[in-house]
């Protein structure tokens, strides 16, 4: 376990090199130095979630909601933090993946 564990701590810290993870954090930063911006596009995540957890119909209110915030969402700042959000996520998911292939947990679907 204490191997496994160190492992990690190395991969995190090469995460932490990573071309995605650098440029998040310099889209983060240069978003976070107007406090209207971050404040309208934390709204809209929010807002995101909501839609995507409770509404009968997402398709059509994300829809909306993104047609709403459209000046918001061709803001460059936004812009650049959405597409560096986004190659982080796709990294982690495709590590993550990569992690748990051929792992087998299946203990609901054992019976157990």
């Amino acid at each position: 376990m204490d191997e496994l564990m160190e492992e990690c701590r190395k991969l995190n810290s090469m995460l932490k090199s990573s071309r995605e993870y650098k440029s998040y954090i310099s889209a983060k930063n240069h978003l976070r130095r107007n406090e209207d911006l971050e404040k309208k596009l934390r709204e809209l995540y929010a807002r995101n979630r909501e839609i995507q957890e409770y509404s009968g119909n997402p398709y059509e209110e994300t829809k909306k909601l993104y047609e709403e915030n459209d000046e918001l969402l061709h803001n460059s700042l936004v812009n650049d933090y959405i597409v560096a959000e986004s190659a982080l996520r796709r990294l982690l998911k495709t590590m993550l993946d990569m992690t748990a292939a051929d792992i087998m947990f299946n203990f609901l679907d054992e019976g157990i």
